[in-house]
């Protein structure tokens, strides 16, 4: 067994000098994730007819191919109903000009782009939230290549890592890096969309992934397996990454269709 890690731990070392050598001749991207908070299936849907027609069009014409909208598969039941939409931007000047489109606008005017209140004066949402992060340097780019196909049983695993300190934050990303958990993940095949560290938003220190998987069986199936694999019970136990993190969030979702996920 322990010459059978070694050899797995020298060829994912190998993956991760490949990996490194590419990533340093690509530019890392910034994701822009808003989530919105709603009450109750009326702001749900009105948020989802807003996305629809006038939010994404909005980023697409303002140059962003594809952006991802997603919905927690537990919001029927839960008070706080949320919609996740991603936004991957290739640097943060187009942060920049997105907001100064909205700038733009005349608050006191009739626009759809930020004009949500609702016919009856109710407000729309609860509350927006916004994170931008930085694509990992070892993925820099969110993977644009996948085997699966976009069905209403896919499921999009968001998971967050918060740390106590910075040192125990940057300890988590190096365990993703130079750590080789990425390359764990990637041998194991779970189609992960992007990984990146928050640079902004309400819970920080904090990093950030997304993988993707068939239907919740094979996504049970692929976390039994790297629950079981030596690669992955080494590095959980190596001492350096020990207490990097102290509260762990993870929400399963599945991708509205209007978008382009």
């Amino acid at each position: 067994m322990k010459k059978m890690i070694t050899l797995i731990a020298i060829a994912l070392t190998s993956a991760i000098t490949i990996t490194s050598a590419n990533a340093a001749n690509t530019p890392r991207e910034f994701y822009l994730i808003q989530i919105y908070h709603c009450t109750n299936k009326d702001q749900v849907n009105g948020v989802d007819a807003y996305l629809k027609n006038t939010y994404l069009p909005f980023l697409h014409k303002t140059g962003i191919a594809k952006v991802g909208v997603f919905a927690p598969i537990a919001n029927d039941t839960a008070s706080d109903k949320k919609i996740y939409v991603w936004v991957p931007m290739p640097s943060l000047d187009m942060l920049d000009k997105l907001d100064q489109a909205v700038e733009k606008l005349d608050p006191m005017g009739k626009n759809a782009l930020v004009d949500l209140e609702n016919a009856d004066s109710s407000l729309p949402y609860t509350r927006v939230e916004r994170i931008v992060s930085k694509a990992f340097k070892l993925q820099t780019q969110y993977e644009k290549k996948t085997s699966l196909t976009k069905s209403p049983d896919r499921i999009y695993e968001y998971r967050s890592y918060e740390s106590p300190t910075e040192n125990a934050h940057l300890r988590k990303v190096h365990m993703f890096n130079e750590g080789g958990e990425i390359s764990l993940f990637k041998s194991l095949n779970f189609n992960a969309i992007f990984y990146s560290k928050a640079i902004v938003g309400a819970r920080m220190p904090n990093l950030i992934y997304m993988t993707s998987f068939n239907n919740m069986a094979d996504r049970d199936a692929h976390w039994k397996a790297f629950s079981a694999s030596p690669i992955w019970k080494d590095i959980s136990t190596m001492p350096k990454y020990l207490k990097a993190v102290n509260r762990n969030e993870t929400v399963l979702m599945t991708a509205r269709d209007y978008a382009d996920f």
